[in-house]
């Protein structure tokens, strides 16, 4: 043996370093040990070194006896060699904790004395001690109990085991220690360690709790509903043990539901306590008696079974029933959904032909498809694979599967599906045909952005639904899409490819790769490159444009051309490319090798992104697009607007057609004697100057009204918006007060019968809460003939406020009455444009409710504000000139029927209005017209005062008298009665009659001055309708004389009393028609102020021109926010996404047109919510709504309905005037209509979480708002009136049978028509 020199450590750090090298094969010698690598005498001598161990000294030491304490005691190393001391080598003999366990397992909360086997314990390790890393660690005393001769038992003193950690299981290191001056640890080969445990933690159930390990005495406490060990349950009586069964199984879930009526499903059933072992339920699984036998290796005990169902072949049709689970036959339990054996049907098949290299997608459309678990597709035979359709997805009604490759064509094979069990047949066939065949490619050329058109000629086309390009560079495929134009024409776009990997490449070579086109599975066609015929494909740099000249540009039209300078444009083509100047096109492009010219719009496009100018925007092919700059127009040569060219051009034509009337009666009558002569010219002199006059005013207003009208709404400050209910109600029930309908009232019924009928609606509450109940009653209404459109508004609206706390059954019932309803529009004779154009059935009503409800929020924070000012506008602009107060007719409307249409004359005035109740305080400017009647006055001061407040907490105009006070400015005197006063009203003593006519009292009937001073005071009695002035005022103010008091001093106005000898003339009304500016006549002489005047009563349509041209502003903020997915942060609200979603869905379903689908959303959202708003401001709003108001907003309303229509408005001179009034206007809210149509639909879609937790939240905001127990008392009372067809409804249908309906109604009926006897 040779050993090279070794070297010894630092004793005192217990550490030895010895550096040995062996030959011959010799043991290693011991090195590099120290107490940290060979901590324990086990460790020592299993080491592969010449170690020995010193047990006293507690170290591991290649020369022991020098290293050691004289009296230690060793074990040698097994692989020691020459050590001349009587001990035995190897770690057996080395003292240590023994046991054949690694775990002492010690529930938390316990206190335990812990005892563990010593081996070869020496006398002078006595005394132990026992050390538990709990915590800090905690150390207590041991007693040594001996056993044999080399076994020795050490119990450690108790010890409190817990911990606090939410976790099944602690482990808590532990050490035996010896010697009483310096502790060592005893070696612990094993690792031995106490493991602390919770039961609670381990299981959540009886079941799992059972199904713990018996080492964990672990079981289940009845009286906590928690596991535990015994000790820990209060009553141990009702402790269960790992040997007993739960007493409560229990089903949570199984799936699939529905599966083939001949078995074979696999059923999985979870839940809680469903058994300990495969035996305890092997034979005891049924669907309502059929068996379901359960799989051994599937099962999970307690918690999970799958099992297979048996066949149902008692008779045809669906069968329903509940899983039942016998646990140990003993404990029952029953799962809270039915498993429905159905019958599988295919009902057709789209394609039914394909290329037989396979890869065509094949829809099956059916019922119940998705039912089972396993399910396969053929072809042909069910036992050769290569007729095996691949599925791909699959749900109830559809299945898409991708056919095979078959070896070759020929007669179509039967589509056959088999479901688990059964086999569904069909005599349907699929047929593989000839592969598609390319012939020509007539285009080889592109550009690396790709979205050029590619023409492909060839045949069988037709029968290839996805097809595409492909492009191959080098381990890359890039695909483009392709449309199928006919059997023998595909179009394709290139792909677009990288532009990376033209670094390299010159243009004028360009890059040349292999090329083919994915049609199906055909592989003929997937590389053309590699047939001599057809070449490669070759892909060119893209092309650069140089910018304008900083960015803009001038165009001259008589230039008539535009010029974008590039580089390497000769390799597209003309057709290829598009130039866009802002919302338009440019037209006839032509391409030169560095130009691009073409001939841009006649007039200046408007801008895309709302600047001054049009954006120049160059396109090639779909993919490719560069900004340019701005064009920039030359100066319009006609500086007038359209508008005004409009009315010059009336007012020009009426002046001709009259000149032309003057000539053709100047012929007619030439004959006729001077005087007829003289007053002719006369008449046809005014007409002239009328009509003159009338264009002028026009025109002068059209510049005006608009600036003014919009510095007079700025002042407004509140909107007065109606609280939800409110709002809901004027919508809901429009027929009925919103303060005295039922439903938010508390419930009247005798108070005898209040407990029987509180306890027949809460079983009824259920009833309309279970979907095939309240679908079947609403079913069943609508189908009686005498159910009438009335009671279907309604019964939907009493429908939508009992559901208006569950939004979201709410809103499954409403999708299942809509998708029946576009069903039964798709099949039925109507057609499906007039699909919710009309209230004709619960569900159009309840679609408009749930609108209403839902966009609540979006009105008051969006589109509530320009639709208010909509209403101000026209409300202000109507006050500016003469109302009728008879017939509604103003001179400001659009309307043409309450359009005044003669020459009234009147004045501007300001009158100022005093608080008599705080005369000091400055009086109030109100602006009225001298022919505004009394009570229009009264109605210009109450909206001047009350400007901001609405309207139900302002006086009503009836109950408050008009006063007229002296003109001198207020003084403290008024309170004293020294001035006289006037109380003005629309009929009084002083009206004038006319013949059969009375003309209402207006200010200038009263000769009120401009700046006159007034008041309001509370309404008084008829003998207070006097007049009373002092002598000074007479002159001012007309008064009769018969009408003018006796007495010289009028009364305080706080004490007005009426004198006796005042004479008052009361006029009776019988018989006498009352007007205010034209009267009610058309066989009278043309007076001022008469309906006659035919003639020329067109002349006075231009004031519906300036009227639109006024508000024109108003209308398109209303339009523009409506149609506007966001706007100012409001986002788009989820309802309406959500709704279109579903006519898209359902239109796909049915294979509607996309313009159909467009009626639709138009029918459903513009028609049913926006129309009704729109017409209707007062069901938002706190405001009066007049009727000239009204026929202004009913025009507004029209423009919008045909704003959303898809048919082409053809005008002419019959046209109504309020479709030529916005006949400009209208093609441009249809492309903002459009827009927003796509807009929504492009949208991601809302998941159902999202919908869920919106509806929930919508339901939680306005829990309280009606009172629910009455809208379902006022439901009910249809089902009295319908009990008879409702009862024979139920009794017909097998879900109401199965969930006991009838019964339930019954039991309704019995609680609601309960006698009480007192």
């Amino acid at each position: 043996m040779n050993y090279d020199k070794c070297t010894s450590g630092n004793v005192k750090t217990h550490t030895v370093d010895i550096c040995a090298r062996i030959s011959h094969g010799a043991v290693p010698f011991c090195k590099n040990i120290s107490p940290e690598t060979w901590p324990s005498c086990h460790k020592c001598t299993a080491s592969r070194f010449n170690c020995t161990w010193c047990i006293k000294n507690h170290r591991c030491s290649r020369y022991p006896l020098d290293d050691c304490l004289e009296n230690d005691e060793f074990v040698a190393g097994q692989n020691s060699n020459g050590l001349s001391i009587p001990y035995r080598n190897g770690p057996e003999f080395c003292p240590r904790i023994g046991g054949s366990v690694t775990y002492i397992r010690v529930p938390s909360g316990s206190t335990e004395k812990i005892t563990i086997s010593g081996i070869h314990l020496r006398d002078y390790q006595m005394p132990v001690k026992c050390f538990f890393s709990i915590g800090s660690g905690k150390t207590v005393g041991a007693r040594v109990i001996p056993y044999d001769t080399q076994n020795k038992l050490i119990e450690c003193e108790s010890v409190d085991f817990s911990y606090i950690q939410d976790s099944k299981i602690w482990n808590v290191p532990l050490k035996i220690l010896w010697g009483s001056t310096h502790p060592k640890p005893l070696d612990n080969p094993k690792g031995m360690q106490v493991q602390m445990y919770k039961c609670e933690k381990m299981a959540d159930s009886c079941g799992e709790c059972l199904t713990q390990k018996p080492l964990y005495n672990c079981g289940w406490c009845s009286d906590e509903d928690a596991c535990s060990i015994q000790r820990n349950c209060h009553n141990t009586a009702n402790w269960l043990p790992s040997q007993s069964n739960c007493p409560n199984p229990q089903i949570n879930k199984i799936y699939p539901l529905m599966g083939p009526r001949e078995g074979g499903t696999l059923l999985t059933i979870e839940g809680r306590n469903l058994g300990k072992t495969y035996q305890d339920i092997v034979s005891n699984v049924d669907i309502d008696g059929i068996q379901c036998s359960p799989i051994r290796d599937d099962y999970v005990p307690s918690t999970k079974i799958v099992c297979i169902t048996g066949a149902w072949t008692v008779d045809k049709g669906k069968k329903s029933g509940y899983v039942n689970v016998v646990v140990a036959e003993a404990f029952a339990a029953r799962s809270p959904q039915t498993f429905t054996y159905v019958d599988p049907v295919i009902k057709s098949i789209d394609p039914k032909k394909g290329p037989k290299s396979g890869g065509t997608k094949v829809t099956l459309y059916g019922d119940y498809l998705d039912a089972g678990t396993e399910r396969e597709v053929f072809f042909g035979s069910k036992d050769d694979d290569q007729y095996k359709c691949i599925i791909q997805s699959v749900n109830s009604m559809s299945l898409v599967c991708i056919t095979p490759r078959v070896s070759k064509a020929g007669s179509p094979g039967k589509l056959l599906m088999q479901i688990d069990k059964q086999i569904v047949m069909t005599d349907m066939e699929f047929t593989y045909i000839k592969d598609p065949v390319i012939s020509k490619v007539l285009r080889k050329t592109a550009i690396v952005s790709g979205g050029i058109m590619v023409d492909v000629d060839g045949e069988g086309f037709d029968n290839i639904k996805y097809p595409k390009m492909i492009l191959y560079h080098q381990a890359k495929t890039y695909e483009g899409d392709c449309t199928v134009q006919s059997p023998s024409r595909l179009r394709c776009r290139s792909p677009m490819l990288d532009s990376s990997m033209m670094s390299s490449v010159k243009y004028e070579e360009g890059l040349s790769l292999n090329f083919g086109f994915i049609l199906d599975n055909v592989m003929a066609t997937q590389n053309l490159s590699r047939n001599a015929t057809f070449g490669n494909f070759t892909i060119f740099q893209d092309p650069v444009f140089l910018k304008f000249e900083n960015e803009l540009k001038s165009y001259q039209k008589k230039n008539e051309y535009l010029t974008i300078n590039g580089k390497n444009l000769n390799r597209i083509q003309a057709e290829d490319v598009s130039i866009r100047i802002g919302k338009e096109f440019c037209n006839g492009t032509f391409i030169m090798t560095e130009k691009l010219t073409c001939t841009p719009p006649k007039y200046q496009p408007p801008s895309r992104k709302g600047g001054k100018y049009p954006e120049v925007e160059v396109i090639i092919g779909s993919n490719f697009s560069q900004y340019i700059g701005q064009l920039k127009y030359d100066e319009s040569e006609f500086p007038l607007p359209y508008e005004y060219i409009i009315l010059i051009a009336v007012g020009g034509g009426v002046l001709v057609i009259a000149v032309i009337i003057v000539i053709i009666m100047y012929t007619m009558k030439a004959k006729k004697n001077d005087s007829m002569m003289k007053r002719m010219q006369i008449q046809m002199d005014n007409l002239e100057l009328k009509v003159a006059k009338e264009c002028k005013e026009a025109f002068a207003e059209l510049q005006t009204d608009m600036t003014e009208l919009t510095s007079d709404l700025y002042g407004q400050v509140a909107i007065p918006f109606w609280d939800y209910r409110t709002y809901c109600m004027r919508v809901l029930f429009p027929q009925e007060t919103d303060i005295d309908h039922p439903v938010i009232k508390d419930l009247e019924v005798d108070y005898a019968r209040r407990d029987s009928v509180e306890k027949g609606l809460k079983l009824f509450s259920q009833l309309i809460n279970n979907k095939t109940f309240l679908l079947i009653f609403v079913r069943t209404l609508e189908s009686h003939k005498h159910f009438t459109m009335r009671d279907r508004v309604n019964v939907a609206s009493l429908i939508s406020v009992a559901l208006q706390t569950k939004m979201e059954y709410a809103t499954d019932i409403l999708k299942t009455l809509l998708a029946e309803l576009i069903e039964k529009a798709v099949d039925g004779k109507n057609h499906p444009k007039l699909l919710l154009r009309r209230t004709e059935s619960v569900a159009e009503k309840m679609l408009t409710n749930w609108f209403t409800f839902l966009l609540y929020k979006f009105l008051r924070e969006c589109a509530g504000e320009p639709l208010f000012m909509l209403y101000s506008a026209m409300k202000s602009q109507v006050s500016k000139g003469p109302v009728d107060a008879s017939t509604s007719e103003a001179r400001y409307s659009l309307s043409e029927d309450k359009l005044i249409r003669q020459q009234i004359e009147y004045k501007l005035m300001t009158i100022y209005v005093q608080d008599m109740d705080q005369f000091t305080q400055s009086p109030h400017p109100v602006r009225v017209l001298d022919c505004d009647t009394i009570s229009q006055v009264k109605e210009k001061i109450l909206d001047a005062i009350y400007k901001n407040a609405p309207f139900s907490s302002r006086p009503i105009k009836d109950d408050v008298d008009l006063v007229l006070i002296d003109q001198s400015p207020p003084t403290a005197e008024w309170s004293s009665g020294y001035k006289g006063r006037l109380i003005l009203q629309d009929d009084d003593s002083t009206t004038r009659v006319e013949g059969e006519y009375k003309r209402l009292n207006t200010l200038c009937h009263y000769k009120v001055p401009d700046g006159a001073y007034m008041t309001l005071v509370p309404k008084q009695p008829p003998s207070y309708n006097n007049l009373s002035l002092s002598s000074t005022e007479k002159s001012r103010f007309y008064v009769p004389e018969k009408f003018l008091p006796h007495h010289t001093r009028s009364p305080s106005f706080q004490r007005t009393v009426s004198p006796q000898s005042v004479h008052v003339d009361i006029v009776d009304n019988y018989g006498v028609k009352c007007y205010h500016l034209v009267k009610q006549h058309d066989n009278e002489a043309n007076n001022q102020g008469d309906r006659g005047s035919k003639m020329v009563s067109e002349i006075y349509l231009t004031r519906l021109l300036a009227t639109k041209g006024t508000l024109q502003q108003f209308v398109d903020d209303l339009f523009e926010r409506i149609f506007s997915t966001a706007h100012r942060g409001t986002a788009l609200p989820l309802a309406i996404k959500y709704m279109f979603d579903f006519l898209d869905d359902q239109a796909l379903l049915h294979a509607i047109e996309p313009d159909i689908v467009h009626i639709w959303k138009s029918n459903s959202l513009p028609l049913r919510f926006w129309v009704n708003v729109i017409k209707n401001p007062n069901f938002v709003f706190d405001i009066y709504k007049s009727n000239i108001v009204d026929s202004c907003l009913s025009v507004a309303a029209q423009t919008f309905m045909d704003s959303c229509s898809m048919n082409e408005h053809r005008l002419g001179k019959d046209s109504p005037s309020s479709k030529l009034l916005y006949a400009k206007d209208i093609p441009k809210y249809k492309k903002w209509v459009e827009r927003y149509y796509q807009d929504v639909k492009m949208m991601p879609a809302i998941s159902d979480q999202d919908m869920t937790a919106m509806l929930t939240d919508e339901s939680r905001q306005h829990l309280d708002e009606f009172n629910t127990t009455a809208a379902l008392y006022e439901l009910y009372k249809y089902v009295q009136k319908y009990s008879e067809d409702l009862f024979a409804a139920l009794e017909e249908d097998e879900f109401a049978k199965k969930n006991r309906l009838t019964y339930k109604l019954e039991q309704v009926r019995m609680a609601m028509d309960a006698e009480v006897y007192c």
